[in-house]
This record gives structure tokens, sequence and C-alpha cells, in this order.
């Protein structure tokens, strides 16, 4: 056992006695209490002694128990709160009811000492009469009874409200501590003048100066646990860990008037961590005392044990009281009463300020101890600005930086110079000081940031954080080389150490460390915001320079730069737009040099499992906030693109992208509702993807990111463009557009909605200007739906409509960007809009020059002028009973109407005209706002002033393609209302400006020519034609007195939406009956669905059936059961014929091959998860796969099987059952919740994770985007699409086709022939999923039918319960769906549907088979009652032979706008039909099966002729 351990045992042991003794004496008179009292008093002081001697922080006030557990002190004081009765009797007897002067001393001697370890707000608050009776012994009691009051006292005034509440006590006794402190002053320097010099203490101090420029190093100690509180009415202390550290002053207040802080109460701050082993630190010094003695002064023989007094102070004993003692004890009461303001006037009076001088010179005072309580009176009076100047003034900066390091008074200077640094004007005067006293106050601060306390290192950080605002205490910190001190306190953190095991740090310790990294990160924060402002003055100054300009001027040296979040990000975006391509920065150089952005990253990382910090959301917006300034410059932009290790869950080292962790926590799924931290992160994409494109409109982005190399390389790229590209494509691939598209829809929380939206959408903007993603982004419900338009209606908080019109501006910029056309706003912003708005800006606008003049005759007319008129139609040669005719048709009221839309479009024709002279970004919204404030030509009935007229456009030339504008009809307010027009006008109050001569003359030259009456007249035309459904592009003559409308599209041969009718062209239009009649006929099969039979379980009435399957030639239906059971039932008689366990679990999946000889299963959690069984005689297993949640044969020739293990891809032989390839790619992973890997139609390629990968090469191709959280994708039947969810990708270019909203998480399944797709969301696996699904989608209950051709929804089939699988045979006639047994049962059944057949009237309704709400969804299919009861047998038999690729289509999905009338002759298409394959024997299962087999005409005969015989009858 160590002497440590002994010492701690018999201490323990000597205090068990003296409470023994205490026990006999505690009935007994006052002299047999105190010297037990007094013992125990001179226990706890050598103790106490001792512990100071491991030198704990000075800041840190938590139980000595707990910032050592294994001190000594800690121990006995545990011990001695666990007697109650002895705290009680202390208290309530000693100290409050004794009238024994000497009990009272020696009880209040004791509660001193123990007061490290108890709670002073539980003391002094709820003991009544307790803090009168200690001011009353302050102001009369004898020596050292009224000393020891008045240290409880300090101790009591350290809680604020203890201390608001003896306002007036305290102004009467402040006065007299100080007087007497200047009296002990006064002894104490007699004393010190009489004594001769000793050249030992000269030696002392001065060795201590210059061995204190050695920096040393600090590790963090072991703590203990929470110690319980007792019953009793002393309780024990407890600290908890979330307020361990009151900073007073906030740092968050750190910028605002320092000004405030004289008018507020204040508390200072106490620092309530250790972090480091308190013995070690002792040892770690006297050795650098003693190597430094032996290196720097070799004859100097000064020993630790003299110098300890001087850096550590372990010196305490309260009896006999020496005068040390006693002032400290004074200075510890004035401490906590220096920040109120009543009381700075008293302060001042008695020059506090000289007494503190003298106090802080270590020199004189021989006692740290001594010195670091005057500190910490001086911090509290120099919150006070004119205290601080005067102390400044008097030259007591010097004084503080004169203090030795390292010592405990050090650390004190580190809270002086904190608060030095929080009242502005007292550092603006520091700045002016001598050369050479600020140089050493931030040189004595980096030495505070390396080798101080853990409070000392948290005031240095805080220090700088406020100070870096002064540039030249900047210039100094980057000439010390701080940068490089200051991340070294991030880097050396042990919890970001990926070999230090979690479990090792104690609460304590992580609580240090995180707050560590908190502090480090606002001054790292701080500081590149100061150096942003620096470098964006020195382009200012250069792009001055070099236009001739005159120099921006300069701020004083000694000023401080404040700047709000707004104008950061206004210099960041300066810096991007117009900083230099290849950016240069020094501190970021040295940033990347240290590679801490990597750091900031681990840290981010790691600070999301925080859970307990209450900090964390600061340390992750101030580390985002760093690298949204360093993305500035390209060389970090890459940093971010690059992977990280970081830690999972289990503290394991992983690789990430760093944009990755980003893109995270933008998206909310860590800090929920956390506003700053996703702007914060929303800045750092902007800055990585808004970057100014130098190359924009000659090189055109990567259409296609592959993953691999192209074979056709780009065209070459500056390097600033490279880069911008590349960062394009990294947050691509990590889902960027899926994160941005879901904050474009946040609506919490609603004060900052509007401005994420504005960043979520300006980011997308800048990733518009990639083709590949403009792409993605058309095909998107955001444009396809309209989403946009919906967004931009209105804010989502109308307290914020500034935020709203930034969103809407930027939501028009990329409407502009993904449409290829300029958009004015409050238009109409859907793709198909805009496309039929592009058709009718192509179209050439003709009319009738006859039908016109008869207008004007008209006119005439009606205005009085029939002479005119008359002559009109001389002249203009026009037919005199049209004339009449026209106008008794024309009615004031459409005349009326007429006019005021001509009225309204005058203008808009001009600035068609003039705003496409150029189609750059640029000139476009200059004519937007332009043309918005041009001033509209007035209406013909409301001015007579003369209209001067533009010259015709030449009547061959091209038309204009114009701005897409669309405007809704409004009246008029001068013409629309039967109110007398005013003669005179009052001057409008609105306006921008004031118009001067000169600028009235240089508008003047802008103003555009009046329209002609031709243009006012198309124009009219082309909104007409504007609103036709399908406009075309070549249009015959308009006519002035009918409606204009485009035709109908129309094939010639187009088959009848009517079935009867359909059957008869069959005859006329051979071979298929007319275009799209195999989609119509697919449209009426496929929305009919016949409950036929139901299958349970067993014959008991529970009933837990899983999943389903057909076998290889149909006759059994093949069911799992939640106990791992598989069971097959014939699909005829409905009788079970075989059961076999193949799992311990619930079967999940299952799948036969082709040729019914081989089975494959897939479990929920049971051992093997899957499993392949041979059928074929003897159901056996053939192999398992171990770990595999899901699995499936290969396609073409089931070969293989490929199973699913969460990300990761395995293929296995089926011969040999061995693993034959892993597909898998931690960099590029999606994490579907729901993946299941699958092969391509031809076996070439895998989709695994949204990541399509080449099997023969174990290649990762490309990555498709992530747009859900589930489901992963499957191929589709023919090849050349993949579905993943609502998305319909096209495997050839990777462009999104489509997307269709109805597929949102379902399951697909596709019939034989790959023409049908059933798409069903399946019950979720966990309860809350359920939940949250069920109430996203309202298809939990329901299956959906779709055409696979074009993904057109065909009908909703609501079978009122919850879908958990479905499947389907190979000949169309069946649909097996596993489904709850009735709306409250939690059973599940399989009911098996019959295809293309309604329930009949007479089978009625009954508890098992409801009436299923059919919504057909296809308006093409309201067919004729007579459909329903057609047998629609031979119509599937002849659409499973049918080869939907022999088609005749009148239209192409993607087509948008049909360009004509135009009709086909389709009898040569007719002939011209793809060789047919081979039809393969379905039951042999050896072939593949055919999707598109060609059909006969000895089918078309027969299915005819059945039909005919079926509707005969």
């Amino acid at each position: 056992m160590s002497s440590s351990d002994d010492g701690g045992v018999d201490a323990k042991a000597d205090l068990a006695k003296l409470l023994d003794e205490w026990e006999e004496a505690r009935q007994g008179a006052a002299e047999q209490l105190v010297p037990v009292l007094t013992r125990i008093s001179e226990l706890i002081e050598h103790e106490t002694a001792e512990y100071h001697k491991a030198d704990p922080d000075p800041f840190d006030d938590r139980h000595p128990g707990r910032a050592d557990p294994d001190c000594t002190l800690g121990q006995i004081l545990k011990m001695l709160f666990k007697n109650d009765d002895f705290t009680n009797a202390l208290l309530d007897t000693y100290v409050m009811t004794s009238r024994e002067r000497s009990l009272n001393t020696t009880a209040c001697r004791l509660l001193q000492n123990i007061m490290p370890g108890l709670e002073t707000a539980i003391i002094f608050q709820e003991k009544e009469g307790l803090v009168e009776t200690l001011f009353s012994w302050a102001h009369e009691a004898e020596r050292p009874l009224c000393v020891y009051a008045t240290g409880l006292l300090a101790r009591a005034m350290s809680n604020q409200e203890v201390a608001s509440s003896y306002r007036e006590e305290n102004a009467q006794l402040v006065p007299l501590m100080i007087q007497r402190l200047r009296e002990l002053q006064a002894e104490e320097t007699a004393t010190f003048q009489n004594l001769p010099e000793d050249p030992e203490n000269s030696k002392t101090c001065t060795h201590m100066q210059d061995c204190g420029e050695e920096p040393g190093s600090r590790k963090d100690g072991d703590r203990s646990r929470q110690v319980p509180k007792p019953s009793s009415l002393i309780a024990s202390k407890q600290k908890n860990v979330s307020s361990l550290t009151q900073l007073l002053p906030s740092v968050h207040q750190a910028g605002l008037d320092m000004g405030e802080c004289d008018g507020v109460r204040t508390r200072r701050w106490s620092m309530k961590e250790n972090g480091r082993k308190m013995k070690k630190k002792s040892c770690r010094m006297e050795e650098e005392m003693e190597r430094s003695d032996v290196s720097d002064q070799p004859t100097n023989s000064t020993s630790w044990s003299e110098m300890s007094y001087m850096v550590i102070g372990s010196d305490y004993r309260l009896l006999p009281l020496s005068a040390t003692m006693e002032q400290r004890l004074l200075l510890q009461y004035l401490t906590p009463l220096g920040d109120y303001q009543e009381l700075l006037a008293v302060f001042m009076q008695l020059d506090t300020r000289a007494l503190l001088i003298t106090y802080i010179d270590l020199r004189w005072t021989r006692n740290v101890q001594l010195t670091f309580d005057a500190l910490l009176l001086l911090a509290a009076l120099l919150l006070h600005k004119k205290f601080a100047s005067d102390f400044i003034a008097q030259g007591g900066v010097q004084k503080l930086l004169e203090i030795p390091r390292p010592s405990m008074a050090a650390t004190g200077v580190s809270l002086c110079l904190y608060f030095l640094a929080y009242n502005q004007d007292a550092m603006e005067r520091v700045c002016t000081l001598p050369d050479g006293v600020l140089s050493d106050m931030v040189s004595y601060t980096l030495w505070l940031l390396e080798s101080s306390h853990a409070s000392g290192i948290c005031h240095a950080t805080m220090f700088f954080s406020i100070s870096f605002s002064f540039r030249v205490v900047l210039q100094l910190f980057d000439h010390q080389d701080g940068l490089r001190r200051l991340v070294n306190l991030i880097s050396t953190l042990e919890i970001l150490n990926p070999e230090n095991e979690a479990s090792v740090l104690s609460d304590d310790q992580v609580f240090s460390s995180q707050q560590m990294a908190k502090h480090t990160c606002m001054a790292l924060c701080r500081y590149f915001e100061a150096h942003l402002a620096v470098k964006a003055e020195e382009v200012k100054q250069s792009l001055q320079t070099s236009d001739g300009g005159t120099s921006v001027p300069q701020q004083r040296f000694y000023k401080a730069y404040s700047y709000s979040q707004e104008q950061v990000v206004e210099l960041m975006e300066f810096l991007i737009e117009c900083g230099p391509q290849q950016l240069r920065w020094e501190p970021v150089e040295v940033f990347c040099k240290l590679s801490c952005v990597p750091l900031m990253l681990q840290l981010i990382s790691s600070a999301c499992d925080w859970r307990t910090y209450y900090g964390r959301s600061d340390t992750v917006r101030y580390a985002l906030d760093i690298l949204a300034i360093l993305a500035v410059v390209p060389k970090v932009q890459l940093a971010l693109a690059d992977t990280v290790n970081i830690l999972d869950e289990n503290r394991s080292p992983v690789s990430t992208v760093g944009m990755s962790i980003i893109l995270g926590v933008a998206e909310g799924e860590v800090f929920v509702n956390d506003a700053e931290i996703q702007k914060s992160a929303l800045q750092v994409i902007i800055n990585c993807v808004c970057a100014p494109d130098q190359s924009f409109n000659t090189v055109v982005a990567f259409p296609v990111t592959p993953l691999r190399p192209s074979l056709h390389p780009q065209q070459h790229l500056a390097p600033h463009n490279r880069v911008l590209v590349h960062m394009w494509r990294v947050v691509q691939n990590n889902n960027g557009i899926k994160v941005l598209l879901s904050l474009l829809a946040v609506k919490t929380p609603i004060t900052d909605a509007d401005l994420i939206r504005t960043l979520a959408c300006k980011a997308m903007v800048g990733l518009s200007r990639s083709a590949a993603i403009r792409q993605i982004i058309s095909k998107l419900p955001l444009f396809t739906s309209g989403h946009i338009q919906q967004l931009m209606k209105e804010p989502v908080l109308q307290d914020k409509p500034s935020e709203h019109v930034r969103f809407c501006r930027y939501a028009a910029e990329l409407t502009e960007r993904v449409s290829g056309k300029p958009l004015l706003m409050g238009t109409d912003v859907s793709l198909a809009r805009l496309q039929r708005a592009n058709v009718v800006a192509q179209s050439r606008i003709t009319f009738s020059e006859k039908e016109l003049l008869m207008l004007v005759r008209n006119h005439l007319v009606a205005k009085g002028l029939p002479d005119t008129a008359s002559t009109l139609v001389k002249e203009a040669n026009l037919p005199v009973v049209s004339c009449q005719n026209v106008s008794s048709c024309v009615t004031p009221s459409s005349s009326l109407s007429a006019l005021t839309r001509t009225c309204r479009l005058a203008s808009g024709s001009t600035t068609r005209v003039s705003g496409h002279i150029s189609a750059s970004p640029v000139s476009l919204t200059a004519a937007s706002s332009s043309s918005t404030h041009s001033p509209v030509i007035p209406h013909a009935s409301c001015s007579s002033s003369p209209v001067a007229a533009l010259p015709p456009p030449h009547p061959h030339s091209s038309p204009v393609v114009g701005r897409i504008l669309f405007s809704r009809e409004r009246l008029p307010s001068g013409c629309s209302t039967g109110r007398k027009l005013c003669a005179l006008k009052q001057k409008s109050d609105h306006g921008a400006f004031i118009q001067t001569p000169a600028m009235k003359k240089q508008l003047e030259r802008h103003l555009p020519s009046p329209p002609t009456l031709d243009s006012i007249i198309t124009e009219y035309l082309r909104e007409q034609h504007a609103r036709c459904p399908n406009p075309v592009t070549t249009c015959p003559p308009f006519s002035l007195f009918t409606p204009h409308r485009c035709p109908e599209p129309k094939q010639k041969r187009h088959a009848p939406p009517n079935f009867t009718a359909r059957l008869g062209t069959h005859v006329l239009y051979p071979k298929y009956g007319g275009v799209d009649r195999w989609c119509l006929d697919r449209h009426l099969i496929f929305s009919r669905f016949r409950p036929m039979s139901v299958f349970h379980e067993g014959d008991g009435d529970e009933s837990s059936f899983t999943c389903c399957a057909f076998s290889a030639r149909e006759r059994f239906l093949l069911l799992g059961t939640c106990s791992g059971h598989l069971k097959f039932y014939n699909v005829f008689s409905g009788e079970e014929a075989a059961n076999y366990t193949c799992h311990t679990s619930a079967i999940t999946h299952l799948e036969p091959s082709r040729d019914g000889r081989l089975l494959l299963t897939s479990a929920s959690w049971s051992v093997p998860l899957s499993a392949l069984w041979s059928i074929d005689g003897v159901f056996s297993m053939k192999s398992s796969f171990m770990d595999d949640h899901y699995v499936e044969f290969s396609k073409l020739s089931q070969d293989r099987v490929i199973g699913t293990k969460d990300q990761v891809a395995h293929i296995y032989d089926i011969q040999t059952g061995l693993k034959t390839m892993t597909l898998n790619d931690p960099s590029l992973a999606n994490n579907y919740k729901r993946n299941c890997a699958t092969f391509s139609p031809t076996d070439d390629l895998v989709l695994n994770d949204g990541l399509l990968w080449d099997v023969r090469a174990s290649l990762a191709i490309h990555k498709f985007d992530k747009f859900n959280m589930n489901i992963s994708g499957v191929f589709h039947p023919n090849g050349l699409e993949v579905i993943i969810n609502t998305e319909i990708w096209d495997l050839r270019t990777f462009h999104l086709l489509h997307t269709v909203p109805a597929l949102d998480q379902c399951q697909l399944v596709f019939n034989s022939n790959a023409t049908i797709m059933y798409g069903a969301m399946l019950q979720a696996d966990d309860e809350d999923d359920a939940m949250d699904q069920q109430m996203k989608s309202p298809f939990g209950s329901s299956f959906r039918t779709f055409d696979a051709t074009d993904y057109k929804p065909i009908a909703t089939v609501d079978v009122r319960r919850n879908i958990f699988d479905l499947c389907t045979d190979s000949s169309d006639c069946y649909l097996a769906v596993i489904e709850n047994q009735d709306t409250v049962s939690l059973d599940t059944v399989c009911r098996l549907y019959e295809v293309g057949r309604h329930k009949l009237a007479e089978e009625g309704d009954d508890d098992d088979q409801d009436d299923e709400d059919q919504d057909d969804d296809d308006s093409s299919d309201s067919d004729d009652d007579d459909d329903d009861d057609i047998d629609t047998d031979a119509l599937i038999a002849e659409l499973a032979n049918h080869d939907p690729g022999d088609e005749e289509r009148a239209d192409s999905p993607t087509d948008g706008v049909n360009e004509g009338d135009e009709e086909e002759d389709d009898d040569d298409d007719d002939d011209d039909n793809d060789d047919a394959l081979e039809d393969s024997d379905s039951d042999d299962g050896s072939g593949v099966p055919e999707y598109y087999p060609e059909q006969s005409d000895d089918d078309d005969d027969i299915l005819i002729q059945s039909l005919r015989d079926r509707f005969l009858t």
C-alpha cells in the first residue's frame, strides 16, 4: 500500500475516533465539545493542505472527492456527511443556538473547512436567520469569529439570490472590509520593510519568471462519480455535469455593447472542471522547476519546498489565524460583490485599485493563494468601464503580465484578461499602450492556452474569441504561431482519438473535452471571420486599384471590427464572386497544412453523439461556420469531397465522404428542428456548388456522372471549373438532391422555415447548372406536378415577406434553368405549362385583314362616325351585309372585353419585342425588371392622346420567340367602373425615388414605342392560342369573330374506347384492331378482380401467412407462415398438400425456380436467414445463406443466387454453393432500409443499394440518386429501365425518365409478359414504421395496377385490410394476396383473386369478401355497362401472346405537345414486326420466358369467334 493510501486510512481512522468522542461529549458542556471540534478542524485543514499540494484547478469548486477520487480530503468529507446527527448539530446547535462564543468560533471554523463539500444554496437559502447571524458576528464579534463569519458570508454572497436580499447589509460591511484590508496591508508592508532582504526570495521570483517561459503539457485526470446527497439538513455537495460551468458574462453576448454590463448584476465565472491528475501535475511542476533550475541557473539552490508557496500555495490553516488567511477571507467576501454597480462607487472611493495592484505583486505577498484571491476580485471589478480604464491608465496591465508562470496566480490572470477583452473600451485602451505590452499579453495568453489549468485554457480561448476583432491582436496571434496552438486543443482531445475507449474516460473527463472543443471552435470561428474581413478588404483594394478608383479607407488598428451573420455571408459571397480563381489565403493554407478540415468533420460527426451535452449544437454550428468560411477556397472544397475516418455507434473507424456528413446534418436527422445548424450546413453547401462557372456558356456539364472513367474525355476545364464540376458530382452522389428537396418543403421551425427554404433553393440553383442534375430535377414532382409553384404562393410565416421574396427569386431562376426559358414572376411554373407556352411562342399568328377592318368600321359606327365608316367600307371594298351582321352580333360587353384585353396586352407585345435582345441570364433578369416597371398604354376610351405606330413586322419573317407571360383578365381601373373621370389627379405618394429632370430625360430615351394595331390583335390571338389544351405550332388563320381552338390529336385508326366497338373494328383493321387496342384491353382486364377463394392455415381459427408464390407449373400455391413453416395448397381444390419446416422464425420471401426443382426461402431472424431447398422428389436443404436476409435467383439462366445483407450483395453458385462475388462500396452506399439486391434480365448487371454493378468486372458503374429511405429498386423486365420507388431511370443514359407518385413505397410485381405491374405498399416490419407509412400513403390497404409500358395507373383495388405480400401466375388468371383476415383480427390469410372479372351480383356480400372499391384512374376505360358481363378468359389468353413492341402508338409517353394533326399510315408498320422469339415449353422449365411472343392469325380468329358466341348468348 502506498503512503498516500496509508495516510488516507489513518485520517479516516482518526476521524472515526473523533466522531466517537463527539458522541460521548455531545450532551456535555461546551468545554468538552470544543477540543473535539478543534481536532476535527485540524484534521480537515491538514488534508486540505495536502489536497492543494496536488495543484488542483483553482476554479474547480466541485466536491474534492469528485475532482480527485483518490484524495483523502474527499473521503473524510464524505465520511463526515454520512453522520447526519453531527452535521445537524453543527449548524443548528453550535452555530445558531449556542451562546458560547468559544463554541460558536470553533463551529464556524469547522463549517468553513467543510464548505468545499457543501451545496451553499441549500444552506444559506433554507436556513432562516443564518445569514443575519453571520452579519452580526462580522460586525461585532472578536477575532477570529468575525473573520470566520466573513469567510462564511463569502460563500453565501456567491449565491445571487442571497446577495440580492442583503443589499443594505453589504453596503455597510464592504467599506469596513476594505478598510480592514488596508490596515492589514499596511501592517504587512511595515513588517516587510523591517525585515532584511532575503536573496533567496528574490532568486525564487526571478527563477519563476524565467521558468515560466517554457510551457508544459497537461493530461486530464480521472474523476469520481457523483456524491449522493445525505438526508441531513446540510447536504453534501452535488455537482450536475450540465451546470459545471456558469459563464458570466455570457459568451453569446460577447458582441453586445459593453455598456450594458454596468447596469446589470453579473456573476463571476466559476470553472468546475479539473481535467488532469493533480498529483501528476505537482510532480511535473517540481521536475520542471528543478530541470529549469539546473539548466538556466546553475548557481540557484532554491528547492521546490520553498517555491511551492509561490506556485501552488498549499498553506491552509485557520488557527492560529494569520494575517494572510484573514486577508484571503476578506477578499473572498468582496469578490462576489464586485460585480454590483451600486457598490462600484464604494470601491472607487476607497481606492481599491491601488490596494489590488499591491496584492497582485507576488514578490510582495509571497503567497500565491492571496494573490489569486486578489485577482478574482480584480476580475470582478474589471467588468466596470470606469474601473477598467483607471486600472489600465495606472499600469495595471503591465502588473498582470509580471505575474510569474507557471503558478496558481497565472490561472487567475486568465480570468482578468478575458474580462478585459470583454470590455471593448478597455481593450481599445490596451491596444494603444506602448509597444510590447499587447505583444506580451498575446504571448502570455498563448502560454495559458497550452500550459494552464483547464479553466485557464478556457479563459484564454474566450479571450481570443473576443479580441480577434482587433486587427493588431490578430496579427500578433499569427506572428506567434497561434493558430497551431489553438488547433492543438482539439487535435489532442481524447474523445476524438479512435484508439481510446470511451469507457476508460469518466463523465467529467468527457464533459471537459466537450467544453474545450466548444470554446476552441468558437475561437476558430471568430478567427476566420476576422481574417475573412481582412481578405475581403484586400480584394476590394486590388479591384479599386485595377479600376483606377479611390482606395478603400482603412479602419484604425485599435478599433474592433464587428460583423453580423448576414454581413459574414455577404463577405463570403463577395470573395466567391469577385475573388481570384486561384485564391491563396495564408490562414487557410496553414489550416489545411495541419489537416484541420478532416478534424472539423470528425468533430461534427462525434458531436452528433453527444446526447447529454448541452452545448453540442453550438459546437456543431461553430464547426460548420468555420467550414463555410473556408469553403470559399477551392482547396478546402476538395478536402470536403475526400473521405474522412470517423467513429460509428460502436466506436469503430469507418470511412465516409466529408460532404455526406454536412448533408446529413443539413437534413436534420440528428438535430431535429435546429434551424441554426441547418442554415450553417446549407451555407457550406452553397459555397461549394454556387461558385461562378467561368465556362458556363461554353463548356457543357457532364450529362452522366459515371463512377468509372469515361471512354470519351470531356472538354478540358479550367482548374476552378474542374473543382466546381467535381463538387456538383460529390453533392449528387451523396444524395444532396434528396436533402435539398426535403428542405424546400420544410415548415418547422416556423420562424426560420422561410430562410431554410431560401438557402436550399439557392443551392439547387447552383446544382442546376449541371446538365445531369438539371435533367433529373426536371422530371421530379417539383416541376412535373407544380410543387414549386405551390411553395411560391405564400411564406410559411407571414412576418417573413423579405425571405419569401428571395425564395421566389431563386425559385424563378431555378425554373428558368430547368425549363430553358425566361420566366416572369407570378407565372405558372409547371413544365407542362411551360412546354405549351413554348409552342405558343413559336406559333405564327395570322388573321384576316378584312375582319379587322370590319371591326374598325363597327367601332366607328358605335362612336357616332357613320360617314367615316362608310368611307372605310368603300375604300376597303367591305361587304355591307357582313358588316351589318357583325355589327348586330357584337355586344357592348364583348366589345368592352376585347378592348380590355387589348389595353392590357399593349405593353406585353412591346415587352416581348424588347425583351429578347439577349438570352443570357443577366440580360434576361434586367429585361424582366425593366418590363415590370414599363408604363402601360392607356385604354382607348380613357385617353385621347395620339398613338405612334411601330413598323409592322415583315409578313414572311420568322416569329419572334418571346418571353412566356401568363396573365389573367382584369379590368383596368379607369374603364371598368362607372365613376366619372376626374380632371385633376393627385400625385401618387408611392415611388422608389424622386425623378429629377435629368432622370426623366434618361427614361424617355428608353421608353418603348407604342404598339401597333397589328401587334395588339396578334397578342390577343396568341393568348387565345395559349388557352388550348394541346396547342400546335402550325395553325390556320385565326378568326376575329369566332374563338380559336386547336384540334385534338387523333389517329385515323385509333381503337375506340368501347370494347364492343373495338371488337367490331378488329375485323376492319387487322391485325390488332387499331392503335392502342392492346393498351385499352389491358386497362379493361386488369381493372377487374373477383375474390375467388380464401386459404386458411389448418382447421383452426388462427392463421398467420406471411408470403406467397405460385409453383412452377401453377398447380400449387406456396405459403410461408410466421412459425417458419412452408405449406403447399392445391389452387383448384384449396386443400393443403404438404407442410415443411424451413425456419424457426417467420418466412419473409419465397421464390421457386422456373424448372420447379429448387426453392429459395428467407426468414426474419433465425439462423440461417435464407436457404436453398431442393423440391424435386425429396424436400431437403441444398445450401444455406447464414447472413443474407433476402435471396433471389438470377434472371436469365438461374444458375446463381444473389443474397443481400444490409448494404452488401453476395453472389453464390448454385451447383457448388460457394460465394463467388461480393458487391459493396461503403463510400457510395445509399443505406436503404429495405435493400434487396437483384439481377438484370440479362444477368450482366446487379442493382444493389441504389448502385449499378457490372457483374463481369465487379465494378460499380453508376449511383442512382436517392429520393426515398426504404426501396432500393428493381429492373424492368425489358432491360432498359430501373424503377426505384417513384423514379424511372433509363439504363442507357442514366437519365430520369418519369416520376410516378403512385408507386411510392410499393413493392412491384410484374406479370409474365411484363405489360402489367402490380404495386402494393406492404405492411412494415416495425409498428412505428407502419404508422408512418399508413399516414403517408393512401394505398396501405390496397394494391394498384399499372401499364408497364407507359406507367399509367389502371385501377386501385381496396381490399380494406393490410397487405403483406402478393404474387401472380404466368397466365394472368389469378392473383394471390396475403392480407388480414378482417379489419379487427391480426390473423392473415391468402385470398385468391380472379383477374378480369367483377364479382357477380348474385354472390352478394359476406364477412370474408367485402366489396372492393375500385377507382378506375384511366378516363378511357369508361366502357358501357355491358362490359361488366364480359368473359375475358380468351382475351387474357390473347394478351398473354401479344407483343407490345408491335403496337401502333399515337404518341410517345414523354411527348408533351403534338406538333400537328398528322395522319400516319400504319399499314406498312403492321408488316414490319420484329422477329418473334421461339416459344419455350413452360412445363419443362428449361427455356427462358418470352415477354413479347408473336401472336398468330389463328388465335385472332378463335378469339373473335369465341367472343361473338358469348355476346350472342
